[in-house]
């Protein structure tokens, strides 16, 4: 379902910054926006030539409408934290994009889905398809991963999977028998 929304912290509106030359880059995070391209060479000469005021939710308000999704993709141009910050529950999958220069970002990511649940992560550099680590990675190595500049990989996506649930798998329910 396509909605004309951007999701956030709180309900409301925002000021969404558009690239015309790469609308993909829009964004509504006013700070990165200004510092990612001194931060960033691939951002250097992207542009942000015209601004609209658009309508914002948030990922509860969403999951109460339409229902809790096995898996969730952001992808907002610095505004990921924001966004996870509209959600009160763990959702079972979550990526979160992340950019060379701006990983600060991803770091308040992984700390907001570590408070949320017991989360796994993991990482595919820039448009790979296949994930970097061979094993899930806790929060606290994520966030050192993190700190120590992410391996200089220029952006990515930062998968995130709720950890299973430690001790035996519960008892198969049983069907009791209709009494005559």
């Amino acid at each position: 379902t396509l909605l004309p929304w951007a999701a956030g912290a709180e309900p409301g509106e925002a000021e969404l910054a558009v690239s015309e030359a790469n609308p993909t880059v829009s964004t509504l995070a006013h700070e990165w926006r200004t510092t990612i391209g001194a931060r960033n060479p691939g951002f250097r000469d992207v542009r942000w030539e015209s601004r609209r005021r658009v309508a914002v939710t948030t990922l509860d308000a969403l999951i109460a409408e339409h229902g809790t999704p096995r898996f969730c993709k952001i992808d907002v141009e610095g505004y990921e934290a924001e966004v996870l910050a509209g959600l009160s529950t763990p959702l079972a999958g979550v990526s979160v994009e992340f950019v060379a220069g701006a990983l600060e970002v991803a770091e308040r990511c992984v700390t907001r889905l570590a408070a949320l649940g017991d989360y796994r992560f993991n990482v595919i550099e820039g448009e790979r398809r296949t994930f970097r680590w061979p094993e899930w990675h806790p929060a606290d190595a994520t966030l050192a991963w993190l700190a120590q500049g992410a391996d200089g990989l220029p952006s990515g996506d930062l998968y995130a999977r709720l950890a299973a649930p430690s001790g035996p798998p519960p008892p198969a329910p049983t069907i009791a028998e209709p009494t005559p």
